[in-house]
């Protein structure tokens, strides 16, 4: 097992596509901090919440900036795990030097989670420095001792190793190297304002009960931002269940599509 991780991670390191997606990642991260910074900017010592309260949740939003695309990368450079096997014709070569096919797909999910875990650093560590910076230049405690800031941090890194997981599930189940990234991207980005769409539309005109914005919970990416208590801010007057749910539908849609894609390894006709 050692060295097939070893081997993934050659594989990965001698793509060039990391490190495009890894500058993606960069971008995003600054933009969000942006927004981040100006929001927290306007919202500390607005409102009825308390003083604690506030800077929990601003700390929280400026600590996980960049997830919603940085999320992205992390499952589409996890696909290319998969479909470069079949794009450069050396899956056969893969399970031929391996024919315990599970094994070759426990290596990805790892070698995809170690991927998740260098992207999640890279931007907690620069989300760090500057929210430090901006809470000392406002005159506010950083947060970084509050636990819900903690939390949401800790949960951010298992929300990306999650999201390596549902890439390797989709890069088996669509073989194809550009059908399988353009559909994950497309699904992701506008298939999830979709579901926002569709959620208001259906408490517009349908059922008139707020509760119905709860549904945007199911939706793999805003599930993401309720475990790091994204939503929350987004939707401020609807009362979300807890950030547990959203962990607990990220992992099964995991489990579903990486027991999917490890099924579908071990029986389907790779030359």
């Amino acid at each position: 097992m050692i060295r097939l991780i070893r081997s993934e991670l050659l594989k990965l390191r001698t793509t060039n596509m990391w490190w495009i997606f890894m500058l993606c990642s960069l971008v995003f991260i600054g933009l969000a901090l942006l927004l981040n910074t100006a929001q927290a900017d306007t919202d500390l010592g607005l409102g009825d919440a308390p003083r604690d309260m506030q800077l929990e949740r601003n700390a929280a939003n400026i600590y996980t900036s960049g997830q919603f695309f940085g999320l992205m990368m992390v499952m589409l450079l996890a696909i290319l795990l998969i479909t470069n096997e079949f794009y450069h014709q050396t899956a056969t070569a893969t399970f031929l030097a391996t024919p315990k096919r599970t094994r070759v797909i426990v290596a990805k999910l790892i070698t995809g989670a170690a991927m998740a875990l260098a992207f999640w650093l890279v931007a907690t560590v620069i989300d760090v420095i500057v929210g430090v910076i901006f809470f000392s230049a406002e005159g506010y405690d950083n947060g970084l001792g509050h636990w819900a800031v903690q939390q949401a941090m800790l949960l951010n890194l298992l929300v990306y190793v999650l999201w390596a997981v549902f890439g390797i599930g989709i890069g088996v189940l669509v073989r194809s190297q550009l059908g399988a990234t353009i559909t994950a991207a497309v699904l992701y980005t506008i298939g999830t304002y979709a579901s926002l769409v569709v959620i208001a539309l259906v408490r517009q005109f349908l059922i008139k009960e707020d509760w119905v914005w709860q549904a945007a919970v199911y939706v793999p990416p805003l599930a993401s931002e309720h475990v790091v208590g994204g939503l929350s801010g987004q939707l401020d007057q609807i009362h979300l269940p807890g950030r547990w749910v959203g962990v607990v539908v990220l992992v099964g849609y995991a489990v579903v599509l990486g027991g999917i894609g490890t099924l579908i390894t071990r029986r389907r006709d790779i030359g």
